[in-house]
């Protein structure tokens, strides 16, 4: 693929702390990865896994020890690729004596934007803080810091949005609201990479994802490719009437209309379906039982502990 049609390009990077005599941590060990244009990617990984490093490396706060950056194709120390990039940290910090308004009208300022009362009550509405424009933020609640955050992380409308742990501090209608804004940064023409741990969330919003853990990276695909990969199971639904105990449905559970229904291993579905009609019983359903991406993310981490 045409690198142009990349936001973002890790190439071997790696970030190595010193934290006291002889001492080094590896936050990154060897990472490539490729971001496309126009998607939405998830950056899953266990606290500690260098989710933050790596966001960090990629806006310019820190540097890697080995490997490169490319953002849109450019070193990302270029002044020019960094006023295409807006971003959230983990844990946004404000002046608390500045209103939401003052907040995101001193971002415009660093950015050297233009300000006005139009385009700030537009963020802030758009993120659900219109009513609070006037509010300090020490009398803010974290959830409405991390909404604040957001957009900050937009006024300069850039191409490219960088989000830390963006879910972090919201309640469910504030995930729902958040989850809407970064489907609609896409429709936009926007690229959005986020870390998260919430993975439900994830499943919901992502073109891709990619696993990081102790500084490796693990996976990286589409959803459905990585849940589509492992081995899943069907579930057989049926009416039966005969003795519980024939090997083919020993496992079966009732349901609550009444029906006997069984998770049977894919290769083992030929068997269960030859017994269930030599014993005349009248077969429902079979639906596939696709894996979750909690189920597929525990699997990476577990597989690669051992």
């Amino acid at each position: 693929m045409d690198s142009s049609m990349f936001s973002v390009q890790l190439q071997s990077l790696s970030k190595t702390y010193h934290t006291g005599f002889r001492r080094r941590v590896e936050a990154l060990k060897d990472i490539s990865l490729s971001v496309k244009e126009n998607e939405i990617f998830g950056f899953l990984g266990p606290n500690g896994a260098g989710k933050t490093t790596a966001l960090k490396i990629i806006t310019g706060l820190i540097k890697p020890t080995k490997g490169a950056v490319l953002v849109f194709d450019a070193p990302v120390s270029s002044v020019l690729v960094r006023e295409k990039i807006g971003f959230l940290p983990e844990h946004p910090s404000y002046y608390g004596h500045l209103t939401g308004f003052e907040v995101l009208d001193f971002a415009c300022g660093l950015f050297g934007i233009a300000s006005s009362k139009e385009k700030i009550h537009a963020l802030l509405g758009r993120i659900g803080l219109w009513e609070k424009a006037k509010v300090r933020v020490s009398e803010y609640s974290k959830g409405m810091i991390q909404r604040l955050g957001i957009a900050q992380a937009l006024v300069n409308d850039p191409e490219l949005v960088i989000l830390d742990e963006p879910l972090s501090g919201l309640d469910p209608l504030g995930r729902k609201e958040l989850k809407d804004i970064i489907v609609s940064l896409k429709d936009e023409g926007k690229t959005v990479f986020f870390s998260t741990h919430i993975l439900a969330d994830v499943e919901r919003i992502c073109d891709r994802v990619g696993i990081l853990h102790k500084g490796r990276l693990l996976k990286v695909g589409e959803l459905a490719d990585l849940l589509s990969e492992r081995k899943r199971n069907v579930m057989v639904t049926f009416v039966y009437k005969g003795k519980k105990e024939q090997s083919f449905i020993k496992d079966a559970k009732r349901t609550a209309e009444g029906y006997w229904s069984a998770s049977v291993e894919t290769e083992q579905q030929k068997d269960m379906i030859r017994g269930l009609l030599k014993s005349g019983a009248d077969i429902i359903s079979i639906i596939p039982e696709s894996m979750s991406l909690e189920e597929v993310f525990v699997s990476e981490i577990e597989k690669d502990e051992n």
